[in-house]
């Protein structure tokens, strides 16, 4: 067994522990179930049961594909291409705010 595999045996583990809380878009399979990170290309890696007092509801997780540490770099990459490229100088453009012209 590599220590990917283990790694992500002992996360698993983890994440089938009772009591662990969630976040709504972890379980309906909108983020990352490890990172929390919004998901766009997805893997499952499990089935969990969450009680909600008499009623237990089974969900599927989803992690990100292929880990967590590339598709956070792949983001972090993405946005910072999005930013507009800072005006010349060090410092930043402060607008005035706009006055009204009506009564």
């Amino acid at each position: 067994m590599t220590e990917d595999e283990r790694t992500e045996r002992e996360r698993i583990a983890e994440l089938r522990a009772p009591g662990r809380k969630w976040v709504f878009g972890q379980l309906q399979g909108w983020n990352c179930a490890l990172c929390a990170a919004r998901l766009y290309a997805d893997r499952p890696i499990c089935t969990v049961e969450v009680d909600y007092g008499s009623v237990t509801e089974t969900y599927q997780l989803y992690v990100c594909a292929p880990s967590c540490e590339t598709a956070r770099a792949a983001w972090v990459t993405a946005r910072a291409a999005q930013r507009p490229a800072p005006p010349d100088g060090d410092r930043p453009v402060v607008r005035a705010p706009r006055r009204r012209t009506g009564a």
